[in-house]
């Protein structure tokens, strides 16, 4: 008897302990797998980065984004916002999404260009001059088109394309109302030979140089001027050091939102519609964000800083689309770009 109870005993324990851990292991296994920071170690963390820092519109509308990316996705996708410069300039950031370092990237086809160089076209003086262009051609049309396949060929997945800014002449010596008053004035430009020629042609002295060595080089006096505009100079400050602006708008700077294609194929098909719908949102913030900081920017540019802005004269405008025709039919300064883009802008000119 005694052998008996003893054997029961036993077998009571075993038993107990088998139910107690196996409810443990039940609840572990229901409850959310994290990492030793806490968050969930099953969702795909993207990098997303750009120059722009938090006082940008892109900035605010990566922060909806990250949101949107995690409910739709429900949980499974996490965006890491690393705005600001973190990866560099914007060709650094393209390179590191085109290897693979970066998952995501939002930038300006101005800087974008400087890597996939066919899309340049998109970026030539007084190609598009307006908002309805903008939607007409790119948007909605076929320069959109173009820099996706561009893009694509050179290794980049692009999601979206939206809002940066038009370009306008800025500077810290006088107001410009004609062509002759660029003359002599040292300007910023882009990294790209278009736009050396460009201002070459209107007789300016320009340099080309990142946009993150822009502050200090205006700060310094090492340029007279650039050629950004407001919601791009505002936020970064550069209204601090040119008084006079001029609503030139002579090149559109559209913004690409393109992820490492590697990146993308490794997600579900659940996952793919999850980011794409996210960024669609993204895009149609920017632009929604960037029309209205136009002017409220442009507006504090005046009462903060004390600019100038001017409306361009009617011989401004002749001057800059001489010289901007002369940089369409230049060989040297469109040779790198898509030469199908290249000859039908000079067609439909």
């Amino acid at each position: 008897m005694k052998k008996t109870l003893s054997v029961v005993l036993t077998l009571v324990m075993i038993l107990s302990m088998c139910f107690m851990f196996a409810g443990c292991g039940s609840d572990d296994a229901d409850a959310p797998q994290t990492d030793g920071d806490g968050a969930n170690a099953e969702a795909v963390v993207l990098h997303f980065g750009s120059t722009q820092g938090t006082t940008h519109a892109w900035y605010e509308a990566a922060q909806k984004f990250a949101e949107n990316l995690k409910t739709a996705s429900n949980g499974s996708l996490e965006a890491q916002v690393d705005f600001g410069g973190v990866w560099g300039s914007d060709k650094e950031h393209a390179e590191a999404v085109q290897n693979g370092t970066l998952d995501m990237y939002l930038g300006s086809t101005v800087g974008f260009d400087a890597i996939v160089t066919d899309i340049g076209f998109v970026n030539l003086p007084y190609v598009v001059t307006t908002y309805e262009d903008v939607d007409n051609l790119i948007y909605n049309g076929w320069m959109g088109e173009t820099i996706k396949k561009d893009a694509e060929a050179q290794g980049f997945k692009i999601l979206g394309i939206t809002d940066c800014d038009f370009r306008w002449i800025s500077n810290s010596k006088k107001p410009i109302e004609s062509g002759a008053d660029i003359k002599g004035l040292k300007m910023r430009v882009p990294e790209a030979p278009m736009f050396l020629e460009f201002f070459e042609n209107l007789g300016a002295v320009p340099t080309s140089m990142a946009f993150t060595e822009l502050p200090s080089a205006l700060q310094q006096q090492t340029v007279d001027g650039q050629d950004n505009g407001p919601t791009l100079s505002y936020p970064n400050g550069l209204h601090q050091f040119n008084k006079y602006w001029t609503k030139s708008n002579h090149s559109f700077a559209s913004a690409v939102i393109a992820v490492n294609p590697a990146k993308w194929d490794s997600l579900t098909a659940d996952q793919q519609a999850a980011l794409q719908s996210a960024v669609d949102q993204m895009v149609e913030d920017c632009k929604t964000l960037l029309r209205e900081d136009v002017g409220e920017m442009s507006q504090k540019m005046v009462d903060e800083g004390g600019c100038e802005v001017i409306d361009p004269t009617e011989q401004f405008q002749a001057d800059m689309e001489d010289a901007a025709h002369k940089v369409w039919n230049s060989d040297a300064a469109t040779g790198n770009y898509d030469q199908d883009a290249v000859k039908r802008i000079r067609e439909e000119a």
